[in-house]
C-alpha cells in the first residue's frame, strides 16, 4: 500500500485522533498542573492554577452574558417605570 492510498483510507481517522488528543490535552492541562502542584506540596502553584482557570471561565461566562443582554436590549422594549410622563 502506497502512502497516498494509506492517507486516503486512514488520513481522516489519524487527523481526528491527533486533534482529539490535542484538545483533550489542552482541556486537562490545568487539572494535571493542579494535581502535580498538590502532590509535590506546591500549594502556591495549585492556587494560581485554580485562580487562572476560574478567571478564564468567568471571562467566558461574562462575555456570553453581555452578548445576551445586548441582544435583549435590541429586540425588546424595556420601559422605565420611574420615568415621569
Amino acid at each position: 500500500m502506497d502512502f497516498a492510498l494509506f492517507m486516503e483510507r486512514y488520513g481522516y481517522r489519524i487527523l481526528v485522533l491527533v486533534f482529539g488528543a490535542a484538545i483533550l490535552g489542552i482541556m486537562l492541562a490545568p487539572f494535571v498542573m493542579t494535581f502535580w502542584a498538590f502532590s509535590s506540596s506546591g500549594i502556591a502553584a495549585a492556587v494560581i492554577a485554580v485562580i487562572v482557570l476560574a478567571i478564564g471561565i468567568a471571562l467566558m461566562v461574562v462575555l456570553k452574558f453581555w452578548n445576551f443582554a445586548d441582544k435583549m436590549r435590541q429586540t425588546h422594549v424595556i420601559e422605565d417605570w420611574n420615568e415621569e410622563k
